[in-house]
């Protein structure tokens, strides 16, 4: 039995089962199916439409008995979840993120006192970008360079405006 509050009406629903367990997808865009809800001469219409509680995770349909759902790409760092809630019950949804990996440089260059690298990564990645004189210095002691610019399609960019002070500097990497 199911409460319509639309209608002021208590309905029944046969053999309605909502599994409640976690639905983990891929971090490219695509779209996926709940397990079976109802029987197929059931209907998930009115009150008793499912619905998402993110913009990333839509509804895209219900046909015999089954909820379909679509989810747009993840292109941060992080995993994200958001939830469908289906006759009172709520199925998380997780989508995985990409991983962060090695950077892969891409250029480098020194003009006019101004050195500067470029690499590319997952763009939604965050790095820092350390220095020092001294190579064999532990990481702690080196210094915080900055913060390289993403250009939003995966490639960085840092520069460094002071490496005409110090021709023999080194740099890394590093994401949090």
């Amino acid at each position: 039995m199911i409460a319509d509050t639309y209608n002021n009406a208590i309905k029944e629903l046969c053999r309605a089962f909502v599994d409640p367990t976690t639905k983990m997808e891929p971090l490219t865009a695509g779209s996926d199916v709940l397990p079976v809800v109802l029987p197929a001469a059931e209907n998930l219409g009115g009150p008793f439409t499912p619905s998402s509680d993110s913009s990333w995770l839509t509804i895209t349909g219900i046909t015999n008995g089954v909820v379909s759902f679509a989810f747009t790409s993840n292109n941060s760092i992080s995993n994200r979840t958001a939830n469908i809630t289906l006759l009172g019950q709520t199925v998380p949804v997780t989508q995985n993120a990409e991983p962060v990996t090695p950077p892969v440089l891409a250029s480098l260059q020194f003009s006019g006192g101004v050195f500067s690298f470029a690499f590319s990564n997952n763009q939604g990645a965050s790095f820092t970008v350390w220095s020092t004189t001294n190579v064999a210095l532990p990481p702690a002691d080196w210094t915080l360079a900055g913060t390289p610019t993403n250009n939003g399609s995966g490639l960085f960019q840092f520069t460094d405006p002071t490496a005409t002070n110090n021709v023999d500097r080194f740099y890394h990497v590093s994401s949090p």
